[in-house]
């Protein structure tokens, strides 16, 4: 995998790195994960220096190796209760399985809807496993945009998930 790093304003350090589902922007502020998002366009060019930048490297080069799969990085606090209510749920997705939106909402008392759209605002993918939450029958319901639909798919392969959704 390419690394590519950089420092943001404000003191954030960031780093994009090549994945088999396509860059992955890593930001840390103030000692935490704040981010971990696709992008299209990677823009960093230095070598990484900030050690918990690259303690996230070594943990998703982990992940991608089939090493890994969980993610233990201290991660930004959620930007609501409820919100930290749906991260904890989805971490606890076994890696491999998948739950569905409603099945997700019946444990927290809330509905799909809300679950839905707590994971479209996740802002830490890989590391709060959002392609885990899959739509009512099996569907892949959403991820993104429509080209994160692909990543989805491709990420709950990669997991072994057993159920196979068509390419997009």
């Amino acid at each position: 995998m390419t690394t590519r790093a950089g420092r943001a304003p404000a003191d954030r350090a960031t780093a994009t790195i090549d994945t088999p589902v396509g860059p992955v922007r890593i930001t840390v502020a103030d000692g935490v994960i704040a981010a971990v998002d696709h992008v299209q366009d990677p823009s960093d060019d230095a070598s990484p220096k900030d050690k918990l930048l690259r303690q996230a490297i070594r943990q998703i080069e982990e992940y991608f190796a089939g090493r890994r799969r969980r993610f233990d990085l201290p991660m930004a606090p959620a930007a609501s209760p409820f919100q930290a209510r749906v991260r904890q749920a989805v971490i606890d997705i076994p890696y491999g399985e998948a739950a569905s939106y409603g099945g997700v909402a019946h444990l927290l008392n809330s509905g799909p809807r809300a679950v839905g759209q707590a994971c479209g605002r996740n802002d830490l993918v890989l590391l709060v496993p959002c392609h885990r939450v899959i739509g009512a029958g099996g569907t892949l319901g959403g991820y993104g945009s429509t080209s994160g639909l692909e990543r989805k798919r491709r990420l709950l392969e990669f997991e072994g998930y057993p159920r196979k959704f068509p390419a997009n």
